[in-house]
């Protein structure tokens, strides 16, 4: 996901800072159909899912959870933590009518 998350970023930004046309331009890439949806919902979720195996890989740094039951239970953990954070952040976003 970094490879289309990175160059979006980056267009988003440009497309903040250059105005309101340039806003709507990029807005209206992600109007289409459900492309633009299916593209963002799978960023956040990588992006969930690289934090939650970040906040796992602390605790392992700190010498914890080398136990074979705690280690199986972040591993499933971590997915789904991501799952479910990212359909608490699409259905907040869908509430809000922000797209």
């Amino acid at each position: 996901m970094a490879l289309v998350g990175v160059p979006l970023l980056v267009w988003w930004l440009c497309a903040i800072s250059a105005g309101p046309e340039s806003y709507e331009y990029f807005l209206s890439w992600f109007n289409w159909g459900y492309l633009g949806y299916i593209i963002l919902v799978g960023m956040s979720f990588a992006f969930f899912e690289h934090m939650y195996s970040g906040l796992r890989h602390f605790v392992l740094d700190a010498g914890a959870g080398y136990e074979l039951q705690t280690n199986k239970m972040w591993s499933i953990a971590v997915p789904l933590a991501a799952i479910l954070t990212t359909g608490a952040m699409w259905l907040y976003i869908v509430s809000k009518n922000i797209f």
